[in-house]
């Protein structure tokens, strides 16, 4: 299968998102993100505890209107189980085209129709400065289900330390994918769940035999990316810390290492290119098709694409491995695609909006209903309309849901081992941190150095000597954000 064909499998559920954020200590989490020494053990909860603890909901006829880009039938599923538990609300799905998504968003805020839940896309600073977001801190710090949201996640969407207006609504984690076929192939041991990253570094040159054509890794995501979230118990890309980011050493270091590989062949030939032509004899077969590449730096969705015939007729046998834990880190924070969503400033019903929100991301009734989607709903022929359950990872450390997820996912120890070390999900980019997406398009790919990853790359720019200056700019970059925005 051609690489662009397989582009359009794969990035029609593409989510480029999104950072940690801070939030006050009344949540659990201090303002850098990270649980505070008050935050509250996961306990059980029940609609009994919810009802007591918020507002009672509506008995009066109402509608909600809801968009997304998550499926379509999974979320029109969700939206009658929604009105089932409560029938005076109608839920109507608002579908919007991916491409051009914040416009429409903009669009329908301009006519007064914003959805009273939806989810945004990219440069959280759009729906900040034009007032979309409504305030769900009082309904969020008062629900109990609130406890059991993932440590990682709860302080997201604080993007003024003090009120939350934005919720995770999906979780996709970066995903390296060791084809186990080829490390037995080279007779090389399939590393430990538990590796560390120095290790994978070591793999990725250890299977790299160029007499055979063979290479040790591929990437859609990125080393760089990685590398400061692991490395540093970061709470975000380029090395953020909740307060602050840091360029100088682990973003320089991985980038550096990024560039050395690719030039000495330690990276596959990029796509399209004369490289890939030499290598495979066709220059749009993408990499991970080949059998000829030992780890793929991926995302979680590409597991159901490579249980295709695509790949296990080749004998590829592509198996998912979490992003590897830092040399010296104390924590588990992984990268990770996270989608947030929000509910609008000028919904009618801010209590019931938050429910709905709620339901279809991080609840456990949601996600109850979502298990129940993935394992029965069926086309007209009878075949299963969920091949591969299509909603990332719960949201929620809730051992019910995470049992029931895995029971539907391939029953292998490496599944298994991966679902055990994915509950600290960090997300990444300009979706939850104000200022970061104009950085990226004004200094990190269009700035004095050009595109910064290309310019490494190629010898043309130096990432230590660069780094200083990013890690200056960047901060400087959400500070101005953050006072245009909230001051």
């Amino acid at each position: 299968m051609a690489r662009k064909s397989l582009l359009g499998i794969v990035f029609s559920v593409l989510l480029m998102l999104l950072l940690v954020v801070g939030c006050s200590n009344e949540t659990g989490v201090d303002e850098g993100g990270k649980p505070s020494e008050g935050t509250k053990e996961n306990q059980p909860t029940d609609e009994k505890n919810v009802e007591e603890s918020l507002e009672p909901m509506t008995t009066d006829e109402i509608t909600l209107t809801y968009a997304s880009w998550s499926n379509p039938v999974l979320n029109q599923f969700l939206a009658e189980k929604f009105m089932d538990k409560y029938p005076n609300i109608k839920v109507e799905i608002v579908n919007l085209e991916f491409d051009g998504w914040n416009d429409h968003l903009t669009n329908l805020a301009s006519t007064g129709d914003l959805p009273d839940v939806y989810w945004y896309l990219g440069n959280v600073d759009v729906p900040i400065r034009n007032g979309w977001l409504g305030d769900m801190t009082e309904y969020f710090n008062n629900d109990p289900e609130s406890d059991n949201v993932l440590s990682t996640m709860k302080g997201m969407g604080y993007f003024d330390g003090e009120r939350k207006l934005a919720a995770p609504a999906q979780y996709l984690p970066f995903t390296i994918y060791l084809d186990e076929n080829l490390f037995d192939k080279l007779n090389v041991p399939m590393p430990s769940p538990d590796w560390t990253y120095s290790e994978m570094i070591d793999l990725m040159q250890e299977m790299t035999v160029p007499e055979q054509g063979i290479f040790g890794y591929n990437s859609f995501t990125q080393l760089l990316t990685m590398a400061p979230i692991v490395n540093q118990d970061a709470f975000g890309e380029f090395g953020w810390d909740g307060e602050k980011y840091d360029l100088t050493k682990d973003w320089a270091d991985a980038m550096t290492q990024h560039a050395q590989f690719v030039r000495s062949g330690v990276h596959a030939p990029f796509f399209d290119t004369d490289e890939a032509e030499a290598a495979f004899g066709d220059r749009l077969l993408w990499a991970a098709s080949t059998g000829r590449i030992a780890m793929q730096l991926d995302a979680w969705w590409t597991m159901g694409l490579f249980s295709q015939p695509e790949f296990v007729d080749k004998g590829i046998k592509w198996v998912p491995y979490v992003v590897p834990r830092g040399d010296n880190a104390s924590a588990l924070h992984k990268p990770a695609f996270t989608d947030f969503a929000a509910m609008s400033s000028a919904t009618k019903h801010p209590r019931e909006a938050y429910e709905l929100m709620k339901f279809f991301g991080w609840g456990k009734e949601g996600w109850l209903a979502k298990l129940e989607a993935f394992e029965t709903l069926k086309h007209d022929d009878g075949s299963l309309v969920f091949t591969f359950p299509d909603g990332g990872l719960p949201l929620i450390d809730d051992a019910e849901i995470w049992n029931g997820l895995k029971k539907l996912l391939p029953q292998t120890e490496y599944v298994s081992n991966f679902l055990e070390r994915a509950k600290e999900p960090i997300p990444l980019g300009g979706a939850s941190q104000p200022g970061f997406q104009t950085f990226l398009d004004e200094v990190y790919f269009g700035g004095e150095y050009g595109d910064v990853q290309a310019a490494i790359i190629d010898g043309s720019v130096n990432a230590h000597d660069i780094s200083q200056n990013l890690t200056e700019m960047i901060n400087k970059y959400r500070e101005e954000a953050m006072e245009e925005l909230f001051w």
